[in-house]
């Protein structure tokens, strides 16, 4: 009874060595060691190159989400005067709503999943927004959530990237695709610039994920329910992706493309492709209403960006004018001579040079080759459609939009690596290591970009100038929380120092008009954004000439901003109309007659 009892043991426990070994538990300790590195190499790259945001977007995006955590608005203390312009013409009362000001350039969806984490925070005690006495070391919301977070969404595609490939084509290629994805200096890179580019791939990749599934079950004649339900979350994927960012217009018609190749004589594909435009359409137009209704576009002032470096807007000229001419017909010439100048400079330094430029060359080949599987070979051509679409459009727009291309990386891989390996079978390479060594050698080539990041670059400096928090945070404080500041970073301002911020004007009568008839401003605060641009060309006889003897130090009478300091040996001047520090934080002797700040960025 006793040896009957003691069998099953020895049976089970040879049970859990061999899957131990060989079986469920190979694969855990597999996966869990890869974890692990994905791990190591997210905190080993985070701690060599991120020292604080350093741009605009980030930092624009950042405040939208905490404006959206606080107050339950979808505002803006980054407010710039032609945003003034629209809202004012669209509203009743012909009100700004410079206290409230909706916001008419980004997206709602990232502020809002960046909302819902710093309500979590604060939910659980951890103050994310100290003051400027507080501060020690990085900002924390920046360090705790929002860099965290976009990683953790690079992680996520690289899963949906891992499940794409194994659906496309093997789990070969979709785990070296996923270990390539992960090697991308530009995955980690996109995720420290805290734009929320990780969360546009990953909706993105999902819609492509259950498109594709849903395509397959449907040929195979699965259930409606199977097949619709994934049909219905691409659709979901896609509008996300759309709310996250507007480049996803690009990718929306290649996944049409791809649903209606995938039509057979007796299933059609065309109707699915037409549904799957108009739900999306659906999904998003209550966010496209809202902003026809505060400023008169469906897409609120995010098209009118294609004028921003145009010769009729230099610079940022366009977002700092407060009295706007649109015409559609100039203006689309303007666009125009832009794009062409924008177009030769990405795809010069853009799409060729991706992941070291090798990837891509075997994905621009599979476009001449047939792949046997009929939804790989369909696929291919939706993300050439969407490739080719998006190249058309962002010539239109500035730097950060060209920098969007990497949307299609992940693409690049699964189809760059699935074509190196059909030419690795066609060499009939008798040896195994042979193969293996240009496999990796291909992986090694694609991964040198974060290699030399990581082991030979030298680690970035602070991104001073002009962004230093306690500089923006001590200066922001000077004003009480209902006041309003006019800078030429407003974006800093606005994040870091959480006061309504406007964007300086393109000349002082509309700084003037700001001030007399919208919104009394309360300090003025110019920054090495200003100082730092051409002397003749710019300060004296370009759209800065206005604001030179404001800059230089030297206030017209009738200036009502008497009062100031000096920053950094006076690459920041602060002016406001009185005096709101203590004796013990500014030195005299300051250029220009002011009292200069002796603290200095180390």
């Amino acid at each position: 009874m006793a040896k009957q009892q003691q069998q099953p043991f020895e049976a089970t426990l040879q049970d859990l060595v061999y899957s131990v070994d060989s079986g469920l538990g190979q694969k855990i300790i597999r996966t869990t060691l890869f974890c692990l590195f994905v791990t190591v190499l997210i905190f080993l790259y985070t701690a060599r190159q991120f020292r604080g945001f350093d741009t605009e977007a980030a930092m624009d995006y950042a405040q939208l989400g905490r404006n959206l955590a606080q107050s339950g608005q979808y505002v803006t203390q980054c407010v710039r005067p032609v945003s003034i312009a629209q809202v004012s013409a669209h509203s009743f009362d012909g009100s700004a709503k410079l206290d409230r000001h909706p916001e008419l350039f980004k997206p709602p969806l990232y502020p809002a999943i960046l909302a819902a984490n710093f309500k979590f925070f604060n939910l659980i005690g951890v103050d994310l927004f100290p003051e400027s006495k507080a501060l020690q070391g990085k900002y924390p919301a920046e360090q705790l959530v929002i860099i965290p977070l976009n990683h953790l969404f690079s992680a996520l595609s690289g899963l949906l990237l891992y499940l794409l490939g194994r659906k496309l084509f093997s789990h070969k290629i979709a785990l070296l695709g996923t270990l390539t994805y992960f090697l991308s200096d530009i995955v980690w890179k996109d995720g420290l610039r805290g734009t929320g580019f990780p969360v546009l791939v990953f909706f993105i990749l999902g819609a492509t994920y259950f498109a594709l599934l849903s395509m397959i079950h449907r040929r195979e004649r699965k259930p409606l329910w199977n097949w619709m339900s994934l049909f219905c979350l691409s659709i979901l994927f896609s509008a996300a992706a759309f709310l996250t960012h507007y480049a996803a217009i690009a990718v929306i018609p290649g996944l049409a493309l791809f649903t209606l190749l995938m039509g057979t004589k007796t299933q059609r594909g065309g109707h699915l492709a037409f549904f799957y435009v108009t739900l999306i359409l659906l999904v998003v137009s209550p966010w496209l209403l809202r902003n026809y209704q505060v400023s008169g576009s469906p897409l609120g002032l995010a098209p009118y960006t294609a004028l921003i470096g145009s010769s009729a807007y230099p610079d940022d000229s366009l977002v700092r004018t407060l009295k706007p001419a649109f015409n559609v017909m100039s203006d689309f010439g303007l666009a125009k001579a832009k794009w062409k100048k924008n177009f030769n400079e990405l795809y010069e330094n853009g799409l060729t040079s991706m992941g070291g430029g090798l990837l891509i060359a075997f994905f621009m080949v599979t476009f001449f080759y047939r792949f046997a599987r009929v939804y790989v070979h369909n696929l291919r051509w939706g993300i050439g459609l969407s490739i080719a679409l998006f190249f058309v459009g962002v010539g239109f727009f500035g730097k950060e939009a060209l920098s969007l291309y990497h949307i299609f990386w992940p693409f690049v891989i699964l189809y760059g690596l699935a074509f190196f390996s059909i030419l690795l079978d066609r060499l009939d390479l008798n040896i195994q290591l042979y193969k293996l060594g240009l496999t990796i050698l291909v992986v090694v080539l694609t991964a040198l970009p974060l290699i030399v990041t990581i082991l030979l670059s030298p680690a970035p400096g602070l991104p001073y100038p002009p962004y230093y928090p306690p500089f923006v945070m001590r200066v922001s404080e000077m004003l009480k929380p209902n006041e309003v500041m006019c800078t030429d970073m407003p974006w800093a301002t606005a994040w870091y120092g959480k006061r309504v911020s406007i964007l300086m004007p393109k000349t002082l009568d509309d700084y003037y008009e700001i001030n007399d008839y919208r919104k009394y401003i309360s300090g003025l605060y110019i920054t090495t954004l200003t100082k730092d641009r051409p002397f003749l060309s710019s300060l004296i006889e370009g759209s800065e000439k206005t604001w030179f003897p404001v800059v230089m130090g030297r206030l017209p009478k009738d200036f009502p901003l008497r009062q100031g300091f000096g920053l950094n040996k006076q690459d920041q001047i602060f002016l406001t109309d009185s005096v709101r520090w203590g004796a013990d934080q500014v030195t005299k002797g300051g250029a220009g007659g002011l009292p200069q700040q002796e603290q200095q960025p180390k």
